[in-house]
């Protein structure tokens, strides 16, 4: 009752909001630029002209996500028909508003030509029939479109988006992480629980409800301490190279367009701030990657595969300055379809950013060092986990210890270890790579100076009996010289000293794939019958 009495009262104010009549001031970089050139090139090249919809197999034929990106690169480009495609563009009939106490309420479609979620037709699945964090997505790209084109717009479109963000900031309150629908949306989810921060304050200030208001500050507020918990300064979602980049989208435009008294607002650009120190401490420019271990990741190598954050060192930089793929790189084409918008929130991303990192992305490697880490939870307790990672120029290590009961998936990688697997591959080395598959959710992985070791302190946990390695990295003259990947006795520029008490080495296999990332499977199995801590350790030294 208190969610529908809100709604009601604030779509009445969103109907007498009134307009801002303001051109966009922002100016992009000769970097910047050339990433918003680009992204503009992609989605021009897919766009639906009929429907006014981006063509391509995100979650369907058509993306309502990848199409929101593209409005704001329209608006700020505007030649020819870009102000009639833009408008045509921001379908908010892709909102799902006919159930207001279905989990997806004010939520968008993946597609417009699917159904909403209904059993039998399409039986609702979180993640699958619907996401909700398309609210977020799709909600904090129309915070941009108004904000930097709201006189392009008009005051009818804009008063619709209103009403469309006081739907999506409803939904998007109810979310809390406990819901029976296995949503997952706590202070720890950190990309959309920023997004979230903006979205609902940002609808909040415009019709001046002060529920949203209020909302929203607390929640940059509990976002900003968890961050700062115990001086950790770490984010829930950590080490995630593709969700930083995510983090810093809605960061960066919460200190561009949030409004001017509140707390997110405040917050954001000491978060970035110290977002920045923490992956210039990861990062290795020799490599061109940041060491593990990472909560999130869909490459291993983002010289291979994109993630997200290149899109900001490309903008920033320049593309090829630091860590990123060729432009052809099918995940870089995929990612790239927010980057006109990503442009325009550059600058205060950037400035957030010290010399001192500046250097430590571009420079040569600096000192060989060890990092630990701490994430928090929640702000209510002290649980947490803990990260370990050693870096030298040409070998890095990570690991992560956590016991939980929920296994976090294929893109969790509580282990890896990288290096230069040739060092004479151009412009960067080709990078080396094993990580464990998480096969379990009670881990100890520990990084020291070249040595990783990892245990198994649950054996009652499911899959504590095997310890499974991904490998991938082998240069093709290596292999074409008749070498052959033989578990750890036999890796291109690297010595390995494999120590594995009671355990049994399978045969190596070949031949899977782990988001587009071809690997050697190497697998040492917990006997039966065996007793104790299972445990593996690694010794490393780069030969060449």
């Amino acid at each position: 009752m208190f969610f529908q009495s809100s709604l009601t009262a604030a779509i009445g104010l969103a109907t007498l909001a009134t307009a801002l009549t303001c051109n966009s001031s922002t100016k992009l970089s000769t970097e910047a630029q050339d990433l918003f050139e680009f992204s503009m090139s992609i989605n021009d090249a897919r766009f639906d002209e009929s429907y006014k919809m981006i063509w391509t197999e995100d979650n369907g034929p058509w993306s309502v996500r990848f199409t929101a990106w593209y409005t704001a690169g329209l608006l700020y480009r505007n030649q020819g028909d870009d102000l009639e495609n833009a408008k045509g563009a921001i379908n908010l009939a892709t909102q799902m508003n006919e159930n207001f106490t279905s989990p997806w309420y004010g939520d968008f479609k993946l597609s417009p030509d699917e159904p909403s979620p209904q059993t039998p037709l399409y039986p609702p699945k979180i993640y699958g029939s619907y996401d909700p964090n398309w609210r977020e997505f799709v909600g904090s790209q129309l915070v941009q479109c108004v904000e930097e084109f709201e006189d392009l717009l008009g005051p009818d479109l804009v008063q619709e988006i209103e009403t469309a963000m006081v739907h999506a900031a409803v939904g998007a309150m109810k979310r809390n992480g406990t819901n029976s629908d296995g949503d997952n949306l706590i202070l720890a989810y950190s990309n959309p629980a920023y997004m979230r921060a903006l979205n609902v304050g940002w609808i909040g200030s415009r019709i001046k409800n002060q529920t949203f208001i209020d909302f929203g500050n607390t929640q940059g507020d509990e976002l900003f301490k968890l961050f700062t918990k115990m001086g950790a300064n770490t984010m829930g979602e950590y080490n995630a190279p593709n969700y930083y980049g995510m983090d810093f989208w809605a960061l960066g435009a919460m200190e561009k367009y949030g409004p001017e008294n509140s707390s997110f607002k405040a917050h954001a650009p000491v978060i970035m701030a110290k977002l920045w120190d923490d992956i210039a401490d990861h990062y290795n420019p020799y490599l061109g990657n940041m060491v593990g271990p990472y909560d999130r990741a869909y490459t291993r190598d983002m010289n291979v595969h994109d993630a997200i954050l290149s899109l900001y060192f490309w903008g920033i930089f320049g593309h090829g300055k630091a860590a990123g793929p060729p432009k052809g790189e099918i995940d870089l084409r995929y990612d790239a379809a927010q980057g006109s918008a990503i442009a325009l929130i550059l600058d205060n991303v950037a400035s957030a950013m010290s010399l001192e990192v500046k250097e430590a992305l571009l420079g040569e490697f600096g000192e060989k060092r060890l990092l630990n880490r701490t994430v928090y939870y929640d702000l209510e307790t002290d649980n947490n986990r803990t990260t370990t990672a050693w870096i030298s120029k040409s070998l890095m290590i990570g690991g992560q210890k956590l016991a939980e009961n929920v296994d976090r998936g294929k893109q969790f990688v509580p282990a890896i270890v990288h290096w230069a697997s040739d060092p004479t591959h151009k412009p960067r080395p080709l990078n080396g790579y094993f990580s464990l598959f998480p096969s379990t959710t009670t881990i100890t992985a520990i990084a020291e100076s070249q040595k990783l070791t990892i245990s198994y302190p649950n054996t009652t946990q499911d899959g504590s009996d095997s310890f499974q390695f991904m490998l991938s990295g082998i240069p093709p003259p290596w292999s074409l010289a008749g070498n052959v990947v033989d578990g750890f006795t036999n890796v291109p520029c690297l010595d390995v000293n494999v120590t594995a008490p009671g355990l049994q080495r399978l045969p190596t296999v070949y031949g899977s794939s782990i988001y587009g990332s071809w690997y050697y499977n190497i697998t040492y199995l917990v006997p039966s019958n065996f007793t104790g801590t299972p445990m593996i350790s690694f010794d490393l030294a780069p030969t060449c």
